[in-house]
């Protein structure tokens, strides 16, 4: 993946910085669904009878819609921005 990235011209540090999580996941292999998610969760929720997904899901994000373990939501740089051409305008 560093390879990729310093391709796309981000050097190593800010990889590791923005994705340091993923990448010491991938450590230990790809996902067992390679991506491809059919929902299980949800469907594991509807069997268990639970109210809330997060009762199934492994890592779920908090209540205010935080995942601690990636710590994302994050920051978006102007870079980033510029590469989506998206631009953040504040309210008024």
């Amino acid at each position: 993946m560093y390879k990729v990235f310093n391709i796309l011209g981000y050097n190593n540090e800010y990889v590791e910085a923005r994705f340091g999580g993923m990448l010491s996941a991938f450590k230990f292999g790809a996902p067992p669904h390679a991506g491809a998610a059919p929902g299980l969760d949800r469907i594991f929720m509807i069997l268990e009878n639970e109210e809330n997904i997060r009762d199934i899901v492994a890592f779920p994000k908090n209540g205010n819609g935080v995942d601690l373990m990636m710590d994302s939501p994050s920051e978006v740089d102007q870079i980033q921005l510029d590469e989506a051409h998206l631009a953040i305008i504040p309210e008024e």
